[in-house]
């Protein structure tokens, strides 16, 4: 997508109206049972939105703390940035994980002190729409929280030097269903700023339900109305506080200047279900079929009139 509205050559409205045919990602499906305790491999892993997977291999993270770098790389298959869709006790949610270079632990209790936000572009301008995730202060259980998008139009919140986040409006209290944070599953282990010493990683899960991020995304939006069948993409990063972009940007190397839409972060288009947006071609082909087959109804259903 890009500022003058188009997805991969195609229009905004083309999109949508493939979606409203069924053939948008997910249209009908039915939510499957997930938790926020998943193995690793049950999650769909994000690609880049310039094409390859997102990746995050080196320390970066700018204000030196390991514990908030993103890592992550395909050379082993130990990803960083995951997501999955389904129900949890019965409700639609979004379920988000992360891989981050260092576990920390409070009296051998795993706890994570730091701040995760997940922005997201909801109508495909290129600037985020809402920030969520998890955040923590010092002594503080950790909260699931949401933020506006602050700054001036047009170019606020398209890259990390031009975001801001506005208050937290809302928030949900953290529990183990839709909350994580433990010791990596997969036997990865990135070194921090010590080269060669390579020390436990760790997963932070966190899961919300669609209603609500339905609902806090449209209030940010203009006449627009999310569904399963919306193609979003999105952009992770780590902070000190809870409205900079401070710390690392996954996907990128370091903080940096560069816009999410061009290499500085945003996934690829994806539907609500995980399932990534098709190429053109393929919306193509499905087009060409679908006049196709509505074509060869009507001229059918013509001559079948015909006395």
């Amino acid at each position: 997508m890009t500022s003058s509205g188009t997805v991969r050559g195609l229009s905004w409205g083309t999109v949508a109206i493939f979606a409203i045919m069924g053939l948008g990602l997910g249209a009908g499906a039915r939510a499957a049972t997930v938790s926020v305790l998943d193995n690793v491999s049950t999650f769909s892993t994000l690609e880049a939105y310039g094409g390859g997977m997102l990746s995050d291999p080196t320390y970066d993270q700018q204000t030196g703390q390991g514990e908030d770098d993103f890592v992550g790389d395909g050379t082993n298959g130990y990803y960083g940035f995951y997501y999955k869709y389904g129900q949890i006790n019965g409700t639609d949610s979004l379920v988000f994980r992360v891989r981050l270079n260092a576990l920390t632990t409070q009296q051998g209790t795993p706890k994570f002190s730091g701040n995760i936000r997940i922005g997201v572009d909801g109508d495909g301008d290129g600037n985020v729409d809402l920030y969520f995730g998890v955040a923590t202060g010092s002594g503080q259980v950790p909260e699931i929280t949401f933020q506006n998008p602050t700054g001036t139009a047009p170019d606020a919140n398209t890259s990390p030097n031009t975001s801001a986040l506005g208050t937290r409006y809302g928030t949900i209290a953290t529990s183990a269903s839709n909350y994580d944070y433990s010791e990596v599953t997969d036997g990865s282990n990135y070194h921090t700023n010590k080269v060669n010493q390579p020390n436990t990683d760790a997963f932070l899960t966190f899961a919300l339900p669609f209603s609500t991020f339905k609902a806090y995304l449209e209030s940010q939006l203009s006449g627009v109305t999310i569904t399963t069948a919306s193609f979003l993409r999105f952009v992770a990063f780590s902070a000190t506080n809870s409205n900079t972009v401070n710390q690392d940007l996954y996907g990128a190397t370091g903080i940096g200047t560069v816009r999410y839409d061009q290499g500085g972060g945003f996934s690829n288009y994806y539907g609500v279900d995980g399932k990534v947006i098709p190429e053109a071609s393929t919306f193509v082909q499905f087009a060409m079929l679908a006049l196709g087959v509505l074509g060869w109804r009507r001229k059918r259903g013509m001559r079948d009139r015909v006395p």
